[in-house]
């Protein structure tokens, strides 16, 4: 799907083209694709919890197992707020140490990396034009 965006008439001319063929995005605003009438209605609906009804009941549940209140499990997992790290998980180093290491290549050098990851990195930059994955 095609997505086009307002644009101000102020900033129509850097919307052109490279081969000057005039703009291309429509500044009519019916013209738009995405609109509030266009857009799935459930994502209209779609609320985001980090508070309501489920975090305040596992707060309570919380606070029943400190208290002694005996349950068929022994902790809550916070999921409920997208952070993995908060339920036990351990990071990625792995991989953040690869883009560490493709994103500032002088870190290469570093012997606080482990050879594996500078090796996924050579790897990559290898394979990237001008040995960079660029700035962008």
């Amino acid at each position: 799907m095609f997505l086009s965006f307002y644009v101000p008439h102020e900033t129509q001319h850097v919307r052109e083209d490279r081969a000057g063929k005039g703009p291309r995005m429509s500044d009519k605003k019916e013209d738009h694709v995405l609109t509030m009438k266009t857009v799935n209605p459930r994502a209209v609906e779609m609320e985001y919890a980090v508070r309501g009804p489920i975090v305040t009941r596992s707060v309570e549940i919380t606070k029943e197992l400190a208290a002694g209140v005996q349950m068929p499990f022994s902790s809550v997992l916070p999921a409920n707020i997208g952070d993995c790290h908060a339920t036990g998980q351990t990071p990625i180093a792995f991989i953040r140490q690869v883009v560490a290491l493709c994103t500032y290549p002088q870190l290469l050098q570093s012997d606080q990396f482990p050879a594996d990851a500078k090796q996924r990195a050579e790897r990559i930059l290898a394979g990237c034009k001008g040995s960079s994955v660029g700035s962008y």
